[in-house]
């Protein structure tokens, strides 16, 4: 089975980049695929020209920019390939802006009796009111950001052979919301890496942290339903209650957004407001955290926060708490992913979060197994073999059509 891979990817020797979590998802499902020995193709982003190479033994096609012309040059480059299967990685804005996310629905039709598509975030069509509008940084109407989502979801659901996303939640709300049926969605939770941390006082030491501190951290690209608001005002009140409390905000300006004027004024706003709320010394806004040294971020903390608004794509920040067997606490936005661990789970509020944090300082042998069992049901071996015996139903069922084709002929 030859399958071709349409996603961006990472520079040689490279897993993760700043710009997108995708590339990386992307490198650790191939590099376990190749070593079941399936043959493999990669169709990407070009960095500094177009090129085509093999690394790990995988063809990589660097052939498109992220502008409009992508879907027509990814789609040359699968025909030379003509392969199998073709899997598509899919996030809004992945190949480029809002009106790129729209063509790659024709991407899919050209290649609909082949394609495979992981979605990494599906949005519930009937939650996105006022606020949802305004949290992704839009001053467009409701009805036209809810007409707008449809346009570019409903397609690519409709035309993939097989639909993958991460979590039972969104595979209902694929049926709910844009009436797919339920036997093209295959669910495969985002795949975790096994990860190891370093000692706590090293980490600490090195970041500067102090060495008995009840750290709490947060890692993602500072957007409006990441919860920043929230978390800055639930902390904040548990820190004037707990000398010990230490915030470690690793909350980067998003790549689209760094010279929208708005955003920048709405990033600085949040600075202000935690240097207000927060105690002195009882926090660090350090923006950004490269992958060298993620590691050392996850050691030194005792626990990671994820107070989003909504739950509409899978956390890459809490993929990393999960392979580092870290734990973790999440709002209510999480709760029909997380039902079965209520011990996670705090209400959108600010007293919600500082009295789930009191309670996780006070019993933190209660969450030590809830990474470790979520990390091996989400291993990579698992989420690739998963994802392979997705290949292999549509191959399947293409053989099979074929045959039935030729019968009646």
């Amino acid at each position: 089975m030859k399958i071709a891979h349409v996603t961006l990817y990472p520079p040689k020797g490279d897993k993760h980049v700043s710009t997108s979590g995708v590339a990386s998802y992307s490198k650790n499902l191939i590099s376990c695929l190749s070593e079941d020995g399936e043959q493999q193709t990669i169709v990407c982003n070009i960095l500094d020209a177009p090129e085509t190479y093999k690394e790990d033994g995988v063809v990589v096609h660097r052939a498109f920019q992220r502008t409009p012309s992508f879907f027509m040059k990814a789609h040359r480059a699968l025909k030379q390939e003509n392969p199998d299967v073709v899997h598509i990685q899919q996030e809004l804005a992945l190949f480029g802006g809002i009106f790129t996310a729209y063509l790659l629905q024709w991407l899919v039709f050209l290649w609909r009796d082949r394609t495979v598509i992981t979605l990494h975030g599906v949005v519930d069509l009937s939650k996105i009111d006022a606020n949802f509008v305004k949290e992704n940084n839009s001053k467009l109407p409701v009805w036209v950001v809810r007409l707008a989502f449809k346009a570019i979801y409903l397609p690519l659901m409709k035309w993939s052979k097989k639909v993958i996303v991460h979590e039972d939640y969104f595979k209902e709300i694929m049926v709910k919301s844009y009436h797919i049926t339920p036997e093209k969605i295959v669910v495969i939770p985002h795949g975790v890496e096994l990860l190891k941390t370093v000692e706590q006082s090293d980490a600490r030491q090195k970041l500067g942290v102090p060495k008995q501190a009840n750290v709490a951290l947060f890692m993602g690209y500072a957007t409006g339903y990441k919860g920043i608001d929230l978390l800055i005002e639930g902390f904040a009140r548990f820190a004037k209650n707990n000398k010990n409390a230490y915030l470690l905000i690793g909350a980067g300006k998003h790549p689209k957004l760094h010279d929208d004027p708005t955003y920048l004024k709405e990033y600085a706003r949040l600075q202000a407001k935690a240097a207000a709320l927060i105690p002195d010394g009882h926090y660090d806004w350090h923006g950004f955290i490269d992958e060298k040294e993620i590691t050392a971020y996850y050691s030194a903390s005792d626990v990671s926060l994820y107070p989003y608004t909504t739950a509409m794509s899978s956390s890459g920040p809490m993929s990393f708490a999960i392979g580092y067997e870290k734990p973790f606490l999440v709002s209510s936005a999480f709760d029909v992913i997380f039902k079965k661990y209520p011990l996670l789970l705090f209400d959108r509020t600010s007293e919600s979060l500082e009295t789930k944090l009191d309670y996780f300082f006070a019993h933190r042998e209660s969450y030590d197994d809830i990474s470790r069992t979520l990390k091996k049901e989400r291993a990579w071996n698992r989420v690739a073999s998963q994802t392979l015996q997705t290949y292999q139903s549509i191959t399947t069922e293409g053989a099979y059509e074929g045959t039935e084709d030729t019968a009646t002929r």
